[in-house]
């Protein structure tokens, strides 16, 4: 895969997110347990907060610097939607959040991101629509992936890695590679237009 691709991946905590293109702006989707705390459950919720001082960043070793909103946390899909701080109160802020989301390649992403920043190859299993399971994959799902992109072959995002190991269908077994939250089915509506 090509190395401008490792732009659309972010730095969020410990773990990572993905840039995407929703509505006309750019959001960060991630695995909610990447999140510092959850914001509170209730429309009536202060900006303080909703919003998270230096959460993202790009890849590299640096400190995350930039500043970012939490608009959708589902704690049980473990998936968040991150956005730009609100650009009236927090400027400076916003303009952070837009400099890092703009160098992101969103028209081209593909397969899984390991922790050296390699794509790598992997088959999907879907099992009743949901959730996602990881198989074959050219290498472990290890921790620090949380929040990075499951892609399909034709470059759209279809899950967030948020699970090396889960339980299997039938309760008994331990398998590899999920489950994972799909997009389309644990994302909000607005997310997915």
């Amino acid at each position: 895969m090509d190395a401008e691709l490792v732009n659309a991946v972010v730095k969020v905590g410990d773990g990572r997110g993905f840039i995407i293109e929703a509505s006309n702006q750019r959001l960060v989707i991630t695995a909610a347990h990447c999140l510092p705390h959850f914001p509170p459950c209730h429309g009536a919720s202060y900006l303080e907060e909703r919003t998270y001082r230096d959460l993202l960043g790009p890849l590299d070793e640096s400190a995350p610097k930039v500043w970012a909103e939490c608009l959708f946390a589902d704690p049980v899909a473990d998936i968040a939607v991150l956005g730009s701080p609100d650009d009236e109160a927090l400027y400076d802020e916003a303009i952070a959040f837009e400099a890092l989301t703009e160098e992101a390649a969103i028209d081209a992403l593909a397969w899984l991101l390991t922790l050296d920043g390699r794509w790598t190859r992997c088959a999907i299993q879907r099992r009743n629509g949901w959730p996602l399971w990881i198989e074959n994959a050219e290498e472990a799902i290890r921790g620090g992936m949380s929040g990075s992109p499951i892609l399909n072959d034709d470059t759209s995002a279809i899950g967030v890695v948020c699970v090396g190991r889960g339980i299997g269908l039938d309760s008994d077994t331990i398998r590899e590679g999920g489950p994972n939250p799909r997009l389309t089915h644990n994302l909000p509506g607005w997310v997915l237009l």
